[in-house]
């Protein structure tokens, strides 16, 4: 009987053991593929956005070098306007690089001189003045460090575009030098940007009076004034509670530097950034396939908006958005008084399966939100209204303040207006009736951007 019973007891054991084991086996499996699916959609974002970078130095490059030789207005405007946007489109791909913020605060640095310079330019020529002398020399410096940068930018592209390392493993290998013994090479994105920036020792540091200063990129952020640095403990907190998650579900991942230092969190499917002054949010990414949309762009609008009221407690107007892979981006300005102020922006991200926010952009708003003097029109809307010109047709209007160089902000009215088929926001100073900006909407089938 008691042998009997033994061998049902140990018939048992091995069923349940071996139940067990299949079932560990399968969650094994199960969680090596998640993670391997995370990795290689972490690692696409890294390859495409050193990709992006090469292909806007290259642009960079050469539309530089074809302004040296433009000697009219018409020639050189559409140069200085192309040099803005592949400016801005470098340093938003660097900016998702895993690159130290010390490895490239002098680099963006460079990228952001040529906008505000090719800014400056364009103003100049708008109002029949001549580039000096002085002015074409600096197009001729920015040149000459567009070529060095070029080549270096292609070289650490080919490095990591054959296959051979992966992005994401650099950013372990920053991690973990320390460990590795001196005859190992050191293949990380950081010493690829280190020489670089040692090249640009002798670069003059261009500070003028005009919109074209840098002083943009060393601000402090503004919203983040008088408070204090807390810990990356104190962080964990932060960003666990906003998640929803237990602390012990994210793991840190460094710091970044910059004018906007963070310490760095992941989890499973999950990115967060959490400011060291202050403790604020900063980025937040989950990621995850969404397959399929139930929610159309006024409820997802409504959720963000839900959302950005109980994180912030301060009203924001929606503008343009895009729709891709069911995640809806939404890009917010921070909105007072019925003006919106276009310099304090966020993006939110809605899933747009089950409404839940998926990502979370508040640099915008951190580094330039403040309390701001209120100032009233010189000009009422119809009298700026006669600077638009007549080949459009203004179907509404609202009241804005505008980035207009550096840190300067100019109040605008903004007229949303039509011509035939294209819609065109025109941006109007409030004060002295002049253009600010222009931009065409482009409304596509997954959302609406300008240009």
């Amino acid at each position: 009987m008691s042998r009997s019973f033994s061998r049902r007891v140990l018939v048992r054991i091995v069923s349940y053991s071996l139940a067990a084991a299949v079932l560990l086996l399968g969650a094994g499996i199960s969680g090596y593929k998640l993670m391997s699916r995370y990795k290689t959609t972490i690692e696409y974002k890294y390859q495409s956005a050193l990709n992006n970078l090469s292909d806007y130095m290259s642009n960079i490059k050469s539309t530089l070098e074809k302004g040296l030789y433009a000697n009219t207005a018409a020639q050189q405007q559409p140069l200085l306007a192309k040099l803005m946007t592949m400016t801005e489109g470098a340093k938003a791909s660097m900016g998702q690089l895993p690159i130290s913020g010390e490895q490239s605060e002098t680099i963006q640095k460079y990228f952001a001189q040529i906008g505000d310079f090719s800014s400056f330019a364009l103003t100049k020529l708008a109002k029949d003045i001549p580039l000096s002398d002085e002015e074409r020399e600096t197009l001729s410096i920015f040149y000459e460090y567009a070529k060095e940068l070029d080549m270096s930018i292609s070289d650490i592209s080919a490095i990591y575009g054959n296959g051979g390392i992966d992005l994401g493993e650099s950013i372990t290998l920053t991690g973990n030098l320390e460990n590795i013994g001196d005859e190992v090479e050191e293949l990380t994105l950081d010493s690829g940007f280190r020489e670089m920036n040692e090249g640009f020792t002798d670069y003059p540091t261009m500070i003028y009076d005009g919109p074209f200063s840098d002083h943009m990129l060393r601000q402090e952020a503004m919203l983040l004034k008088g408070q204090k640095e807390i810990t990356k403990y104190e962080a964990l907190a932060v960003a666990s509670d906003f998640i929803g998650c237990s602390q012990g579900d994210l793991s840190y991942d460094g710091e970044s530097g910059g004018n906007l230092p963070t310490y760095n969190f992941s989890g499973k499917d999950i990115y967060i950034t959490v400011t060291k002054v202050g403790g604020m949010i900063n980025i937040f990414e989950r990621y995850s396939d969404v397959h399929e949309s139930k929610l159309n762009f006024a409820q997802a609008t409504e959720k963000a908006k839900k959302f950005l009221k109980q994180e912030l407690g301060n009203d924001f107007s929606e503008s343009y958005y895009v729709n891709q892979g069911n995640i809806c981006t939404i890009n917010f300005a921070y909105t007072e008084n019925e003006t919106v102020y276009y310099s304090d922006l966020i993006k939110v991200g809605i899933d747009m399966s089950s409404g839940e926010v998926a990502s979370y952009c508040a640099t915008g708003y951190i580094m330039n939100h403040r309390k701001r003097e209120q100032s009233s029109p010189v000009l009422t809307q119809e009298e700026a209204e006669q600077s638009v010109s007549p080949l459009l047709k203004v179907e509404s209007t609202k009241q804005t303040v505008i980035p207009n160089g550096g840190t300067n902000e100019a109040l605008c009215y903004e007229f949303t207006c039509k011509s035939g088929d294209e819609t065109v926001l025109v941006y109007i100073n409030a004060e002295t009736g002049m253009e600010e900006q222009i931009y065409i909407v482009l409304q596509q089938d997954n959302g609406i951007l300008v240009v």
